[in-house]
């Protein structure tokens, strides 16, 4: 057996540990004090934890096909769709950020009908905001709906 790790998960597990270098160097150049890292501390220290476990023994088979470009790629599309989408919900609305998001993910993982996606995004950009609305307390920012 030799370990392997898909391309996808590597560039996903190299995100998870820049992004927690940077918090705990950014904590601490700001303030080494006690109590502003102790919840960043033990989380980075877990998240380093699973990202080398993962690493370490994660063994696969030989005989396991490759994964193809394609599906890598249509994978970190993805990723960078929800990145979107997790950054646009407060500047177009989330609505509307949910509408799109839900028409190009669809697209992106295989639907080739023109009316599906967008009716499917569309009934469940309605639902989502409508429920977010009635369960949270604080105002959702949004475009179209109320």
């Amino acid at each position: 057996m030799s370990l392997r790790l898909a391309p996808s998960h590597a560039v996903f597990l190299a995100i998870v540990l820049a992004f927690t270098v940077a918090m705990n160097y950014s904590a601490i150049t700001a303030k080494f004090a006690l109590n502003n890292l102790v919840i960043l501390v033990p989380a980075s220290v877990l998240a380093l934890i699973l990202i080398g476990t993962i690493l370490l023994s994660r063994p696969i088979p030989e005989d396991v096909p490759e994964e193809s470009l394609r599906k890598t790629l249509g994978d970190l599309l993805l990723l960078g769709l929800f990145c979107g989408f997790c950054s646009l919900m407060f500047v177009i609305g989330f609505d509307v950020a949910t509408f799109f998001f839900i028409w190009i993910g669809i697209v992106v993982c295989g639907e080739r009908s023109l009316w599906k996606p967008p009716a499917f995004a569309l009934a469940f950009a309605v639902v989502v905001t409508t429920t977010f609305g009635a369960l949270f307390p604080f105002p959702i920012v949004t475009l179209v709906l109320q």
